[in-house]
């Protein structure tokens, strides 16, 4: 039976596609911090992968709605599908700010940021590849879930560092408010992956 059948909502392969759309998501903008000049035609691609992103939460949302029976309750599912996407929303609005400030230029830091949050959905799709089998492969999912949380520890600790460089050595106001976004943005996207591999590891605790 098809996935989208609307039968027999196969969850798990719904969150793993979900998931690949953030990672799609980070990677394009990570290609278009690239060699630090901004490619506004990465940004673009970026923006057609954030509407295949929420044509699919639509569906998917219809197909558990519609579906006799799902592995984990319904609610959970729901959760997960809509933190996901708001990883890949959390991406698209660093692109869409990129382009509305005129960034031409990224900094290391930036790129860095941006690195760590390409490897937490990176680490996500692979969280999910597996969740299918959590009861017997706890601990590999547990490990993942560490991983990325570590990820997120890395990202916090750029980002206060990258902070308080900014506000000790910067004069240039627009610089200041530049850049303070976007090393607000960048983070909350580590945030997001790591709320979503904190709610998976709820769910799985609560069922083990």
């Amino acid at each position: 039976m098809g996935l989208f059948s609307g039968k027999d909502a196969d969850c798990f392969e719904l969150f793993e596609i979900s998931a690949s759309f953030s990672h799609r998501a980070a990677i394009a903008l990570r290609k278009a911090f690239g060699d630090g000049s901004v490619d506004y035609n990465e940004l673009q691609n970026l923006k057609s992968i954030e509407h295949e992103a929420d044509t699919h939460v639509h569906r998917c949302l219809k197909v558990i709605e519609d579906a006799f029976i799902t592995p984990i309750d319904r609610s959970d599912i729901v959760e997960i599908i809509k933190e996901i996407e708001n990883i890949t929303d959390s991406i698209d609005s660093i692109a869409n700010h990129t382009y509305m400030m005129c960034v031409k230029k990224v900094n290391d830091t930036a790129k860095t940021l941006m690195s760590l949050v390409e490897s937490a959905c990176e680490k996500l799709v692979e969280l999910f590849r597996n969740l299918r089998n959590y009861k017997k492969d706890f601990r590999k999912i547990n490990d993942l879930i560490i991983e990325i949380n570590n990820i997120e520890e890395a990202g916090d600790k750029t980002y206060q560092a990258a902070m308080r460089n900014l506000f000790e050595f910067e004069t240039d106001a627009k610089k200041i408010i530049v850049w303070k976004l976007m090393y607000d943005q960048l983070e909350g996207a580590l945030d997001k992956c790591e709320d979503v591999a904190d709610i998976v590891h709820k769910i799985i605790v609560s069922k083990t």
